[in-house]
């Protein structure tokens, strides 16, 4: 009965408060701690944790998630291309990306062990082929345990304490070693989210980065998450700076200056 009411409400047209409404709508009907099962946008299917984090609740209610982002990841993409998404969560948005197009190869890492069983669950039930799933700590460091902060907002675990203060101890692994391991010349697509902590996974990746051997990389900035990470205010940008990328906007226009403030998304590429 529900994915039938929620299938219906996803087809009426986009209006100002229509994610709100429909909160406000289905709310009765939720279990918000319970996992939930559904079929969303492109026929993908889901299992989500709980409807306590928006992510797992828009996801239910539009049937997509960060709709401009996936857009942008989908038009950038090619087959045949390259594809890791670091901090890949329940799969919100590798799975659309690797559904619009052909013979992707997709790497997915997700470090907390709780939202990584989803993870593998949607990709398992959704007839994707040529992926692997790793339920690793991308980061500088490599092979080495790293407390890791689990929070039932799973869009908000962090290696910061900033949502949770229950942590379990997770496996780091850098990209470059990772790389080596894989056989992996040339990552063609990168999207990173990892709550404020880009530059550690940037940083284990300087090598390949240096050789101009990463295309494309899809980033957050947010100006709150990396103070909680203990880094100064737009280092990460900094870093793929002095490795020899440009920063654009999401629509392609290059930034003449870091951002400092608030939040954006933004686009690195080698010149």
């Amino acid at each position: 009965m529900l994915s039938h009411i929620l299938s219906l409400y996803r087809k009426l047209p986009l209006f100002k408060g229509k994610f709100t409404a429909g909160r406000l709508l289905f709310k009765p009907l939720l279990n918000k701690e319970q996992p939930v099962t559904f079929i969303a946008k492109q026929n993908i299917k889901y299992t989500i944790p709980n409807t306590i984090e928006n992510l797992g609740l828009e996801l239910l209610i539009n049937g997509i998630y960060e709709a401009d982002i996936i857009s942008v990841l989908q038009r950038a993409m090619k087959n045949d291309n390259v594809f890791f998404d670091v901090g890949a969560n329940i799969g919100s948005i590798g799975l659309p990306v690797v559904k619009s197009q052909k013979g992707i190869r997709y790497f997915g890492f997700e470090a907390s062990p709780k939202t990584f069983e989803y993870l593998l669950y949607n990709f398992q039930h959704n007839s994707i082929t040529d992926y692997e799933l790793h339920n690793k700590l991308i980061h500088e460091d490599n092979n080495k345990k790293m407390k890791f902060y689990e929070a039932i907002e799973y869009g908000k675990s962090s290696l910061a304490p900033s949502y949770s203060a229950d942590y379990v101890y997770v496996d780091s692994v850098s990209l470059d070693n990772f790389c080596i391991d894989k056989s992996i010349s040339t990552i063609d697509l990168m999207k990173v989210d990892v709550q404020g902590f880009e530059l550690f996974v940037f940083k284990g990746l300087q090598k390949m980065l240096l050789q101009k051997k990463v295309k494309k990389i899809l980033f957050e900035f947010e100006d709150w998450a990396e103070d909680a990470a203990g880094i100064n205010i737009g280092e990460a940008q900094k870093f793929l700076l002095e490795c020899g990328y440009h920063l654009y906007t999401v629509d392609g226009k290059k930034l003449n200056s870091i951002c400092t403030k608030g939040s954006c998304m933004m686009w690195a590429k080698p010149y």
